[in-house]
């Protein structure tokens, strides 16, 4: 899917591109959805611009996440997805060249769609390609600021439940934190890939005069890669104390069916030796045998029970 957009009065203009008729000189900003490579080509002629393949994305190392060629200043940038069920990184590819933005992304991402309806109200995101660019990746710091606020607000009822020591919500407690670490772990590698890129980014000429707002996203920045750490040693912590509260209900248990063993033991051997079939055993003609047998158990059962609480055992 290919859109550009115009823009005019300090308004951007969304124009679908079904033809390449549609591309006009005046699009300040192409952003391709998994383009086609048919659509790739016609960038290609309309613009003289070559883009990155998909493929590329990808690439983790530095030189390749930001770099400047004879198409222009390339940035590629994590931008964090989720269907409810498994959030995961989604690489985006930002290209700054002749006084224009390219962006190629495999996903629509939540980022971009509220940065068009921001981008209505805000005049500041219409100032230019770069303006464009740094308005979108200004709403993503916000939408992560979002994210990890919503994070501390579930690790309040984490923290209630483990210190109330509630054995039962053990399973829904670890599933919580497991599905917050595993959202800020995906969300500080894009907060640390962030502050590699943005001053190289500040010190390029496409953003010469949008350093203002540079300095104040890499501020953000900065703010929630604390905040990040300080998420993550929590998790950590609650989940270690989760874990403890886990063993030793499991050990409380385990402990109940060892006290029942020894206390079950005595009664046992006794019932054992009066059960066996035997045709000269004093005890068969006793009167009184059968609840003496019965006694002599239940006195047995209490002799390591009462031993056990007398040594604080259980």
């Amino acid at each position: 899917m290919l859109t550009g957009y115009t823009i005019a009065s300090a308004t951007l203009t969304k124009v679908t591109v079904n033809q390449y008729a549609d591309l006009k000189p005046e699009m300040v900003w192409l952003d391709l959805l998994n383009p086609t490579e048919q659509e790739r080509q016609w960038i290609k002629q309309a613009y003289t611009q070559e883009l990155q393949l998909m493929e590329e994305l990808g690439e983790i190392e530095a030189s390749a996440r930001y770099y400047r060629d004879e198409f222009g200043m390339h940035l590629n940038q994590y931008f964090l997805a989720t269907d409810y069920v498994v959030t995961r990184n989604v690489n985006v590819a930002f290209t700054l060249n002749n006084n224009r933005l390219y962006t190629l992304r495999s996903e629509d991402l939540p980022a971009f769609r509220t940065f068009f309806a921001q981008a209505a109200r805000n005049p500041a995101y219409c100032g230019g390609p770069a303006a464009i660019m740094l308005g979108i990746i200004e709403i993503r710091t916000g939408l992560l600021a979002d994210l990890y606020e919503r994070a501390q607000n579930d690790l309040e009822p984490i923290s209630q439940a483990i210190f109330r020591g509630d054995g039962r919500a053990m399973p829904r407690v670890l599933e919580t934190l497991t599905r917050i670490e595993d959202v800020n772990g995906k969300a500080r590698l894009g907060l640390l890939e962030n502050k590699r890129a943005y001053p190289n980014l500040a010190r390029s000429t496409e953003c010469a005069q949008n350093v203002e707002a540079i300095n104040e996203i890499l501020r953000d920045v900065e703010s929630l890669t604390t905040h990040s750490g300080f998420l993550a040693d929590r998790a950590k912590f609650l989940m270690d104390a989760a874990m403890g509260i886990i063993n030793i209900s499991f050990n409380r248990r385990l402990n109940i069916f060892t006290v029942l063993s020894v206390i079950l033991m005595p009664p046992t051997l006794i019932a054992s030796i009066y059960g066996m079939n035997f045709r000269h055993m004093p005890e068969l003609d006793w009167y009184y045998g059968y609840p003496l047998a019965l006694l002599l158990m239940v006195a047995v059962a209490m002799g390591p029970l009462l031993y056990l609480k007398r040594k604080d055992w259980l």
